[in-house]
């Protein structure tokens, strides 16, 4: 016969043990990498992961058609083309940082399921003579 504590101990345990894998396996399902365009290129492992990049909208790629909205990003050195459905940030321009999320397809082109405009961290006063 089992005592009743050590029969407590072993559902406490197997409760915890059941919390810790459910957090272990939520937090593992919603991390999202973080990358520069160079840094996506050098790791070939992540190109079936989801994905966020960071990179700036190549001038004169934009392009939207049936909804799809068309434009290659760049840290200077690798560019990803990248493919959008739906509406893109109102800060999103050609020159601009942004942050693509999504999944590179087999044709090499990025599929984003998120657009997120980004800007400078540097902050310029807009009358200094005040």
């Amino acid at each position: 016969m089992i005592p009743a504590r050590r029969k407590l101990l072993v559902g406490a345990v197997i409760i915890v043990a059941g919390l810790a894998f459910a957090a272990y396996h939520g937090a593992r399902s919603s991390m999202v990498y973080y990358l520069t365009t160079t840094e996506f290129a050098l790791r070939p492992e992540l190109r079936a992961a989801r994905v966020r990049i960071a990179g700036r909208v190549v001038e004169g790629s934009v392009a939207k058609a049936d909804g799809e909205s068309r434009f290659a990003i760049t840290d200077g050195t690798t560019r990803f083309n990248v493919r959008f459905r739906g509406p893109l940030p109102d800060l999103f321009a050609e020159g601009k940082d942004v942050l693509v999320e999504g999944r590179l397809d087999g044709d090499g082109i990025l599929r984003a399921s998120q657009v997120i405009s980004t800007h400078p961290v540097e902050y310029k006063e807009k009358h200094p003579e005040r």
